[in-house]
Formats: C-alpha cells, sequence, structure tokens
C-alpha cells in the first residue's frame, strides 16, 4: 500500500452541542475516488470542511502529506465578486493556461455567461466546478456536484473526473453517478465512519447486512449488561468491593453499548393527499410556440424557446422532461400552469384539474418564517387526508424535531429546505403533480420514500430531473429537449432512451459544431438530387457505435490497472505502458464520438427534406 496523502485519529467533531463524528479513524490514498454517503444532518459536509482546514476538529489528529494542495467543491457556491469569467476562475492560479481556460469554459457552454447579471444555479455550479478542476489539485473534494446541471454536463463531469486521475472525495445523490465514479465508500452514520473498499454499486445490501449485524451484538451485549446490573444491586455488598473491577466493567459495558447501538430513527411517514379524479385528457398543446418578449428580463429575448408543440397529458401519465440548462424544461412546465402565456398555439386544460407545483429555486419558502409558521400562519393544527393535526406532529413526519420547528427558515440546511417544502405540499390537495428538479439537497432516505409515494400516486405526475435513478423510477415517458430547439416525445424510461442516443442529443452544439452541421447543409443543398449518405458513410454510422463501445471498454480495463495504488512502485514501465495506452484510448474514443456526431447530424439533415 503506498503511503497515504491524509492520515486522521480518533478525530471528534462537533456542532451546535451536536456530537457529529466520535473517534474516526481513515486514510485517504493517492488516486482513491472515495464516495462520501450519510443523512442529511450527519456531518458530511463538515467533514470536508475539517479536511480542507476551514472547520476545525474538537479532538484527534489530522496529518496531511507536505505541500499537499487541496481543493474544495462547496455545496452553496457564493455569487462571484469578480465579473471576469476567465479572471474569475483562474484568480487562484500562478501561470493560468490560457488555452486550458478557454477549453473548459466551452466544454461546460459558459462561455455567454455575464458576472455582473444574475446566473443561473447550474450556471453558478459550473464556474466552481471550472475552477476547481482548473486549480489541478492533489485531493479534489466535491460536496453536491450534480445539484442543478443538466445531463450532459454531468455525463461530461464523469469522464472529466474518471481521466484527471486524481483523489477525491465525492458528496452525492446521484446514485449512476456514485457508481461510475467511486472506487471506496464511507458510510457517516451515528458518528461512526464504516469504509467499504470496491465500487459504490452494492452498497444499500453492505449497509443493510452492516445493521443487522450489528444489531445482533447489540442486543448480545445487552443481554450481558442485565446479567451484570443484577449481580451489582443483588450481590454481597463486601464481595462488591472487594471486585471493582467489575463494577467498572459494567460501565465500560454500558459505554460501549451506547456507542453500538442503531438509533431507530423514524422513517418520514407521509403520502400524497390527492383529490378528485381529473377527466381523461389533462393538458393538451395545440401548436404551442414561446419566446421571451423584448421587455422581458431574459438573456435572449428573441430566441423561439418552444416552437409548434404539440403535446397530450392524459390521467396518470408519469412523464419525465429531460434536456440541457436553458433548452426550455422550466418554461414548459410555467406554460402549462398558465404562469406563461404561449406566443402562439393553445393550451386546453381538463376538467376538475387540480395542479400543485414544486419548485425547484425554493422560491415560496420564507426564509424569515419559521418550519412551523410556513405550514400554519396562525394556529396551531394543519389539515391533512381530513384530518386535524398538530402542527409538531406533522412536522415531526418529516423528522422536524420541536426545536427545529421553531427556527428561522434561514438556519435549515438544503436539505430539510426540501423536506420542509414537500411538506407544505403534501399538506394540499392535487391530482396533477409537478415537480421541477425535486432530488436537490435530498438524502437518500427522503428520496427513495418521494421515489415509492410517486409510485404509488394515483394521479398525474410530470417531473423535471436530471437524476436518472430516479426518472427511471417514476416515469414511463420522457418529454426530452434536444439539439436545435427540437422536442422529442418518447416512451420509455430514461435508460431506455439513453441506450438508444446517451447524451449526443441532449448537449447544446458549440460553434464548432454548429460550423459543421452548416457546411454539411451546405453540401446537400447543393447535390438534392442525391439526398442520402454515400456508402462509407451509411457503413460508418452503423459501425462506429459498436467501435465506441469496444473502446469504452478497453480504457475501463485500462483504468481499472490503474486503479492498483501500488502499480508505479511495482512495475514502472507497466505504469508508463498504461498511461500511454489510456492517452492514445481517449484520442480514438473522441475522434469516434465526434465522426458519429458528424454523421449522425448529416443523416438528421437529410432526413428532414425528404
Amino acid at each position: 500500500m503506498s503511503i497515504p496523502l491524509i492520515t486522521v485519529q480518533d478525530l471528534v467533531i462537533s456542532q451546535s452541542n451536536k456530537l457529529l463524528i466520535n473517534k474516526v479513524d481513515f486514510a485517504i490514498h493517492r488516486f482513491d475516488r472515495i464516495i462520501l454517503v450519510g443523512e442529511n444532518g450527519s456531518g458530511k459536509s463538515t467533514l470536508l470542511k475539517t479536511i480542507k482546514g476551514t472547520h476545525e476538529n474538537d479532538k484527534g489528529n489530522i496529518w496531511k502529506s507536505p505541500n499537499l494542495k487541496i481543493e474544495y467543491l462547496d455545496q452553496n457556491p457564493r455569487i462571484p465578486t469578480i465579473h471576469n469569467l476567465s479572471e474569475f476562475i483562474s484568480q487562484d492560479i500562478e501561470h493560468p493556461n490560457i488555452s486550458k481556460i478557454g477549453e473548459i469554459i466551452e466544454e461546460l457552454n459558459i462561455q455567454n455567461v455575464d458576472l455582473s447579471k444574475t446566473i443561473s444555479g447550474g450556471e453558478l455550479r459550473k464556474i466552481f466546478i471550472a475552477k476547481a478542476l482548473l486549480q489541478e489539485p492533489d485531493i479534489i473534494l466535491l460536496d453536491e456536484p450534480t445539484n442543478h446541471i443538466d445531463l450532459p454536463t454531468i455525463g461530461w463531469l464523469e469522464q472529466k473526473l474518471i481521466n484527471i486521475r486524481t483523489t477525491m472525495i465525492v458528496i452525492s445523490h446521484d446514485q449512476e453517478f456514485l457508481k461510475k465514479i467511486g472506487t471506496k465508500t464511507f458510510w457517516l452514520n451515528h458518528g461512526k465512519l464504516r469504509k467499504r473498499d470496491g465500487q459504490y454499486e452494492g452498497f444499500f445490501e453492505w449497509s443493510e447486512e452492516l445493521i443487522e449485524i450489528e444489531k445482533n451484538q447489540a442486543h448480545k451485549l445487552k443481554q450481558k449488561i442485565k446479567i451484570e446490573t443484577k449481580w451489582s444491586i443483588e450481590g454481597i455488598s463486601a464481595r462488591r468491593k472487594r471486585n471493582m473491577g467489575r463494577v467498572r466493567e459494567l460501565d465500560k459495558l454500558n459505554e460501549d453499548y451506547s456507542n453500538l447501538k442503531i438509533d431507530s430513527k423514524n422513517s418520514i411517514d407521509i403520502s400524497l393527499n390527492k383529490t378528485s379524479e381529473t377527466g381523461s385528457n389533462v393538458i393538451e398543446a395545440l401548436n404551442l410556440s414561446f419566446k421571451f418578449n423584448k421587455n422581458g428580463d431574459k438573456k435572449d429575448v428573441n430566441k423561439e424557446i418552444i416552437k409548434d408543440f404539440n403535446y397530450k397529458i392524459k390521467r396518470l401519465d408519469r412523464i419525465g422532461v429531460i434536456g440541457a440548462n436553458g433548452s426550455g424544461k422550466t418554461t414548459l412546465i410555467k406554460l402549462f400552469q398558465g404562469i406563461y402565456q404561449p406566443t402562439s398555439g393553445t393550451i386546453k386544460i381538463g376538467e376538475r384539474l387540480n395542479i400543485k407545483y414544486f419548485d425547484q429555486n425554493k422560491e415560496t419558502l420564507d426564509l424569515d418564517s419559521t418550519p412551523w409558521k410556513t405550514l400554519t400562519p396562525s394556529g396551531d393544527h394543519v389539515e391533512f387526508q381530513g384530518h386535524k393535526l398538530h402542527v409538531l406532529s406533522y412536522l415531526k413526519k418529516f423528522l422536524f424535531d420541536e426545536k427545529k420547528s421553531m427556527q428561522s427558515n434561514s438556519t435549515l440546511s438544503g436539505g430539510e429546505k426540501v423536506r420542509l417544502l414537500l411538506s407544505k405540499l403534501f399538506l394540499n390537495e392535487h391530482n396533477f403533480l409537478i415537480l421541477d428538479e425535486p432530488t436537490n439537497d435530498l438524502d437518500f432516505e427522503t428520496l427513495n420514500l418521494l421515489k415509492d409515494n410517486i409510485k404509488n400516486y394515483d394521479g398525474t405526475v410530470l417531473i423535471v430531473s436530471h437524476d436518472r435513478y430516479f426518472l427511471d423510477a417514476t416515469i414511463n415517458k420522457l418529454i426530452v429537449f434536444e439539439n436545435d430547439n427540437k422536442i422529442l416525445n418518447h416512451s420509455g424510461n430514461f435508460s431506455e432512451y439513453y441506450v438508444k442516443y446517451g447524451f449526443s442529443k441532449l448537449k447544446f452544439l458549440k460553434l464548432k459544431d454548429q460550423n459543421k452541421v452548416l457546411k454539411k447543409s451546405n453540401q446537400i443543398n447543393q447535390n438534392k438530387s442525391k439526398i442520402k449518405l454515400s456508402f462509407k458513410e451509411d457503413f460508418d454510422l452503423k459501425s462506429l457505435p459498436k467501435k465506441i463501445e469496444n473502446l469504452e471498454l478497453k480504457l475501463a480495463k485500462s483504468e481499472h490497472i490503474l486503479n492498483n495504488n501500488n502499480l508505479y512502485d511495482e512495475d514502472r514501465n507497466k505504469f508508463n505502458l498504461i498511461i500511454n495506452e489510456i492517452s492514445l484510448l481517449k484520442e480514438q474514443l473522441s475522434k469516434a464520438e465526434n465522426d458519429w456526431l458528424d454523421l449522425q447530424l448529416l443523416q438528421d439533415e437529410i432526413n428532414n427534406f425528404k
């Protein structure tokens, strides 16, 4: 095993008089890609900040390799005060590489971001991802990096993190992301840190098995404590005095039991509150088009966001909406609700429709209020499913204790804010549920519960999300915002769509790609009598996906070999050979993907002429 970059011993961290981390030991080695999981409030972000050095631990030792460079991506990054994008993301780099800066700005599609104006959560996250990666740190700490970014960017980030060969710790609720990234898992649970080598796949089975083992151990220890306690009470006083060691052992047993036992924390007990049935047709869009008017405050006021869109939502439909950030997903659901009015076309609303909307930006949450006042501005009871409940009893279902229920909303964590909004949403009656990025900031417990409730909900559901696992578990239809303002209606879940198209149709085309398309289109226009692919082009279009798949497999095998932390010390020649092989495979893979994209775009243009 190589020498660790960081070694932690007997780490103790408290926050607001709450013990978060209790006597934890671990080591971080070069090239580790560690997944850090745990419920909201367990101390994950605090642990990353302690490793970074921006939060002090109460006890314990943290040894860091000399001159170790650590970069931290905050879950809630601050708005930049420097208005020049290139200057901001390179401000801490001693010798900035202008080419690399321009490349990552283009890859993240943030070249048109104006830091002097209001920017979206997705744009802000991309800027700080670029800033963190450009530092080229020894260790990068990523706190919810996929929040607010779109599917193409998540796919790009997955490949980037795998390819850069940097040690990292990642906190994320995106299980598909974690499965692709992780080589180790750290589970922070009730102050303990449990460690598991290998990929993240199978974590839940492992954690459940571990809990059962510890429950059995706690039960046996409890029985022993009962026997020893009985002896200490009923034993002859003189004998007890002679055997004070046994009494001290009883105290130690009680301490061990307290540390070992699994707290039976109440899970969230909620269900969706549905009203009467809608008609068969819920919403129908006819030749729907929309663009922001010239008096609006949007950047691309002349850009047509949606054009000639036709769609029918029927009762009990489960629909997902995916696409790149800024492609029009949120605009569409605001059109469905009447928040925006279409530029042209019509929207027909079905009978007895009662829509409830979950807002990704948490705009409906008054930060000066409290959870109690959020649910009932006056009084102390709420109405839920025909019954009166005390507001504290209802909030307890969402894991808010009495103290937290009366604190300011501004003090809540991201996950707690989401739970509060969900509690408010579920209190209302509805038969059409629209959720805009509901999974941001949720821990696994709340996420799985939300997933199960949506599956069992007997109303209509429309979900905008980048969480692939969540989409597969909740929807069976997709509205896909593709390149060039095209909207595809896909029957099936996300995985079925991804098998067919990957992320290629979801990406914003860069200027050089647009020029390629324009060049191909001009070639077609010059010879309309022969609008078809050549034999070679047709062969390449069909064969390239298999070639890409084979290259990806070879690349994965080579990277797996490189995951051996001892390879450099044991066989330096093999290490260098693998490094060169990976570099060559990446070049071949990039070329094959670009060739396939060119041919697919050309085929699409040809089909449009037919």
